[in-house]
């Protein structure tokens, strides 16, 4: 059950409003290398070539990224590539493109780091019919771009921002620790939004259970005690088509550990924040 907007495509109007601003911070129009060895109107080919197996996500960054160049070959978001393969051939001034080679590398290289380590983990999740989420762990200025790769690469995407749901974290009951109090104006203040519940204990889960959430966040729990909790959760008359994520110390070696009958979604930060980008180099004809 998605729950959100899932970001499938970059809008062309982004992506070339978000990569000016790029530009504009490495000083492109300055760049005084390529102006001192190169001459302005000589046209170049030059071909983006995977250095290494990887999910490719970023031809809107190519396309905008050179969009003053001829673009004369590029592969689709979410192919699947080996080492030496092509991904895309332009052509056009090579001082056009020696300024800007390097910003659009840093965005292809990350945003395929991130689409081929979600696929690798939605392949283990997707067999129990578990949906992999995203977090708002993103680089500050790059979340949509992040989560489009995390949704090329099978995953799915979680809220966006803050105004997209209301999860309720132990932080937030300071001052307000009674969970029924605290779900019930929520939920009052937002009828149409999920109000989903963190809960790190026993205790809390059976409050969780009869207030007035809709979804429930497991926190930290030991993939040897979910079975038992989620048998709970599912047999409660509130609990049987409730949204159940699990989240907190799951990583790439531990993920099938936790794909247990009952569970909805996991979600992992590591998908956007803990990422090797992809490598991907240009090579100039």
């Amino acid at each position: 059950m998605t729950r959100f907007k899932q970001h499938t495509d970059l809008p062309p109007e982004i992506v070339k409003k978000k990569l000016n601003e790029f530009f504009a911070e490495d000083c492109i129009e300055s760049d005084i290398t390529t102006s001192s060895t190169q001459k302005k109107g000589h046209v170049v080919k030059a071909v983006f070539v995977a250095k290494e197996s990887l999910v490719f996500a970023g031809k809107e960054i190519i396309n905008q990224g050179f969009s003053d160049c001829t673009v004369h070959k590029i592969v689709n978001d979410g192919e699947s590539l080996n080492k030496g393969d092509v991904i895309s051939i332009i052509s056009g001034n090579i001082d056009i493109i020696l300024k800007k080679e390097r910003v659009v590398l840093n965005i292809i290289q990350r945003l395929s780091g991130i689409a081929s380590t979600t696929f690798k983990l939605s392949q283990i999740t997707k067999k129990y019919n578990i949906e992999l989420l995203d977090t708002r762990k993103t680089t500050p200025g790059l979340r949509m771009f992040e989560k489009f790769a995390v949704a090329t690469g099978g995953g799915v995407n979680h809220r966006f921002s803050l105004k997209d749901a209301v999860m309720i974290k132990d932080n937030h009951l300071i001052g307000h620790p009674n969970i029924l109090t605290v779900t019930k104006r929520a939920k009052a203040l937002n009828p149409n939004k999920d109000v989903q519940i963190e809960v790190d204990t026993s205790d809390q889960l059976d409050i969780a259970l009869t207030s007035e959430a809709t979804s429930l966040l497991l926190d930290n729990f030991k993939p040897e005690v979910l079975p038992g909790v989620l048998e709970k959760i599912r047999n409660h008359p509130k609990g049987a088509n409730m949204y159940i994520e699990l989240s907190g110390g799951i990583t790439a070696d531990t993920l099938q550990d936790f794909c247990i009958k009952g569970v909805s979604g996991i979600s992992m930060g590591a998908l956007t924040h803990n990422i090797k980008s992809k490598d991907i180099s240009l090579d100039i004809k």
